[in-house]
């Protein structure tokens, strides 16, 4: 159905949006690429070329388009919002933080507290790579001393088994949690428990350094080419996860430090932060809005119900959107006049993007919520159409064979509908359809074996259990006659890529979920749980 921007009556920052679009582009309901920065102009607005290239990129990634030639109004409507967000808090000048520490440091470094070996509350806990890295005590501890920033740093040279309670009791009630993720080592247990604390939505913040595609040693030992793809796409995984929950990713350790004194001075959120960065983030908004749509448009049919609109709506604020407020959108004046009933509305992607901006505006920042984590909160809104599969087969897909050989007969003997990631291809888009997937999916299966390191599957499965998700493990240990890629591997890193499976193990167990050591009895068991599941429905 065709709709004319120029015409609505809508609400104050509606109304700039309508005004701006009408002066530059009058009713047309595109605008061409070479006309977007100056309709950012005219709202006194004024990202880069290069923000505004990603910006016809994403959405064009979006909507499914063959170029980036424009911009639809809900779209612009989506990064002029976001754009002006960032304006308004400071957050897009990060500039400002250097004057900021410039005018409190002084004070903030007499008020704070000595750093105390046995400090049971650390403002900051020093998490991810260890040995042989030295970034703590060679950058980020003299900064956090000089900034009188209080911490708890693992990393000691006399070890004992004590620390581990100490270390644990830290990490839980630390005010903010640095992970700094490295190439100096494989990084295997860190880079799960990253993803498990980006499930949990914790104030957490990472700094990333990618692993080079060739030529990396690791423990004197230089690392094959297929090792390094697995190893950076662990990393790439943690970090896709990680930013879908606005967790900050940093470029060094001096910039995720003067991250953490903006959070802890000037009482922003770290997930806030995230907008600091520019211009991929207010991309990730309409990313954000897809997702969302999608996971309520399970008919494809590229139109929802104004119910689904609400709903979508809860997915990516965490708050309802009453139907009353509905009726007032601008983008849906005419259509209500068009002799059809409110209630029976279908609202397009475009639409749903001009809806999200107008009543999102008053919301401090986004906070994506997973359509089943809803629940417990919102039963109203939520009904067995929202969970389109019984089970989602997830887990190690290289060099085995468990899901045509033991999970998809029994499943199919059960009569349950289930569900595989699109890819064995770990791309980032890839990762983002696997969750949206996983969240439509009453149970998560995740079979990981020995055959594959598996690294970005750790991941995935450790995110699921921090959002809630009702998962089911099975996972395998390697052993020194593993072969991966038709290659032995290290006793290194047999121990390495260990290290990293009982850590998921410890806490999956911890959490509660229930761990096997056959992949039929997994099956069983994940099977039994949605048949219950959907006789209580």
């Amino acid at each position: 159905m065709a709709w004319h921007p120029v015409t609505r009556r809508t609400a104050k920052i509606a109304r700039e949006l309508y005004s701006a679009w009408s002066g530059r582009v009058g009713a047309n309901a595109f605008i061409p690429s070479e006309k977007v920065q100056q309709l950012f102009n005219d709202m006194q607005l004024y990202p880069s070329k290069s923000e505004v290239l990603e910006m016809l990129r994403c959405a064009q990634q979006c909507a499914h388009r063959s170029t980036p030639n424009y911009l639809t109004f809900g779209e612009f409507c989506v990064f002029a919002t976001e754009l002006k967000r960032c304006v308004d808090k400071g957050l897009s000048r990060p500039a400002q933080l250097s004057r900021l520490l410039e005018r409190d440091g002084e004070e903030k470094r007499r008020t704070r507290r000595k750093v105390s070996k046995g400090l049971p509350k650390p403002e900051v806990f020093l998490g991810g790579s260890c040995n042989p890295t030295t970034w703590r005590q060679d950058v980020a501890i003299p900064l956090l001393k000089d900034l009188g920033i209080t911490y708890y740093n693992p990393q000691v040279s006399d070890w004992a088994p004590e620390l581990i309670e100490k270390e644990h009791i830290a990490k839980q009630n630390a005010a903010i949690l640095l992970f700094v993720i490295d190439n100096q080592t494989r990084n295997t247990a860190s880079t799960v428990e990253v993803a498990f604390f980006s499930g949990l939505r914790r104030s957490l913040m990472l700094v990333v350094e990618p692993y080079p595609p060739s030529g990396c040693e690791i423990g004197g030992e230089t690392l094959s080419d297929d090792e390094l793809e697995d190893l950076a796409a662990g990393q790439q995984a943690m970090q896709v996860l990680a930013e879908r929950q606005e967790i900050p990713v940093f470029r060094s350790v001096s910039l995720a430090v003067n991250g953490i004194a903006k959070v802890l001075w000037k009482n922003v959120s770290v997930h806030e932060l995230q907008s600091v960065k520019s211009s991929p983030q207010i991309s990730d908004r309409l990313m954000k809005l897809r997702e969302a749509f999608d996971a309520v448009d399970l008919d494809r049919t590229g139109e929802i119900s104004l119910k689904n609109v609400r709903l979508a709506f809860w997915i990516l604020n965490n708050r309802n959107l009453p139907l009353s407020d509905l009726r007032s959108a601008g983008v849906l004046e005419k259509e209500a006049k068009e002799n059809v009933p409110f209630e029976n509305l279908r609202v397009n992607f475009d639409q749903f993007c001009a809806i999200v901006a107008e009543f999102k505006t008053n919301q401090e920042r986004w906070n994506p919520s997973p359509v089943r984590s809803m629940k417990s909160v919102s039963p109203s809104f939520i009904t067995n159409q929202q969970l389109s599969y019984d089970v989602f087969l997830g887990g190690s897909t290289e060099n085995t064979t468990w899901r045509d050989d033991v999970a998809i007969p029994l499943l199919k003997n059960h009569g349950l509908k289930y569900v595989m990631p699109p890819s064995s291809q770990w791309t980032k888009q890839m990762l983002h359809s696997s969750v949206n997937l996983a969240d439509r999916s009453r149970v998560l299966l995740f079979v990981i074996t020995n055959t594959s390191r598996s690294l970005a599957e750790l991941c995935m499965v450790a995110y699921c259990i921090g959002l809630g998700f009702d998962v089911v493990l099975y996972i395998e240990l390697l052993t020194e006659q593993s072969i991966i890629n038709g290659k032995e591997i290290s006793k290194s890193a047999v121990k390495d890529y260990n290290r990293g499976r009982m850590y998921l193990k410890d806490l999956a167990v911890r959490e509660g979920v229930p761990v096997f050591d056959s992949i039929s009895v997994a099956v069983e068991f994940a099977a039994t749980k949605c048949l219950k599941s959907s006789t209580n429905l």
